[in-house]
């Protein structure tokens, strides 16, 4: 693993502990998100998911109730480690292992399904990540991608550590938007998408990779209230798009 994957491993490792469930955010948000995976995943029993950059397992939660046989896949250790901790609590039989989104270690044609939310915009290649999805997912197979617009922090709103800083003694998600952006600051410039993704471009890098019937779902109507709002001034937009192979 390169010197630019082990600085994003080492930032989720240490966000593994503070990383939130959906059911933590509201009962509604996990069940908008459970609805929306299950409708377009479209079936279950006998088929085969794989979760992308699956976090402390959440989507790869959501598959195996619905009866996928799946595998969740993250480059930090520490985050697999939680996904485990919590499918052992839930009772759910799910493969858990780390890797790298850009190369993994599947054969062609091996997934049914394959899902990934909010990794676009922390890869240093997407449009290679996609391609990689694209082998391991069957003829017929369905990718479904989430992620957003978060207006990251970078250089031209330096302005803005001061006044975060003064925030983090008070409240823990300043401090880790504080910690997000002094640990980003180096690898910025090598991942394109760091500020965030907008729906067209993940379109676009879907018709690159191969996949056909590029879409998008309709979040205003599945979503009453965005779960990525928190306390913020602002609403990040976020979409989820998906496609068949």
């Amino acid at each position: 693993m390169d010197k630019l994957k082990n600085k994003i491993e080492r930032y989720w490792n240490w966000r593994s502990s503070s990383y939130a469930l959906d059911n933590e955010k509201s009962q509604e948000t996990e069940k908008a998100w459970d609805s929306t995976i299950r409708t377009l995943a479209k079936s279950g029993r006998n088929q085969y998911a794989l979760d992308v950059g699956t976090g402390p397992g959440q989507l790869a939660f959501y598959l195996a109730e619905a009866g996928f046989n799946v595998t969740g896949v993250d480059l930090s250790s520490q985050m697999i480690a939680s996904a485990q901790k919590t499918a052992k609590e839930m009772d759910l039989n799910i493969d858990f292992r780390t890797g790298d989104a850009e190369n993994l270690d599947f054969a062609d044609n091996q997934f049914d399904v394959i899902v990934s939310r909010n990794l676009i915009w922390t890869l240093p290649n997407p449009d290679r990540a996609l391609k990689e999805w694209y082998r391991i997912l069957k003829p017929g197979g369905r990718i479904i991608i989430s992620d957003g617009f978060w207006s990251n922090q970078t250089w031209k709103r330096f302005y803005e550590i001061p006044i975060n800083l003064l925030k983090s003694v008070f409240q823990a998600k300043s401090r880790i938007s504080l910690r997000f952006f002094l640990h980003y600051a180096s690898m910025m410039k090598e991942l394109p998408l760091y500020e965030g993704v907008k729906k067209q471009e993940v379109q676009k890098l879907l018709h690159y990779a191969g996949f056909s019937d590029v879409s998008s779902w309709d979040v205003d109507q599945s979503f009453r209230a965005n779960p990525y709002a928190f306390d913020m001034s602002i609403n990040p937009s976020f979409f989820i798009v998906y496609a068949d192979k």
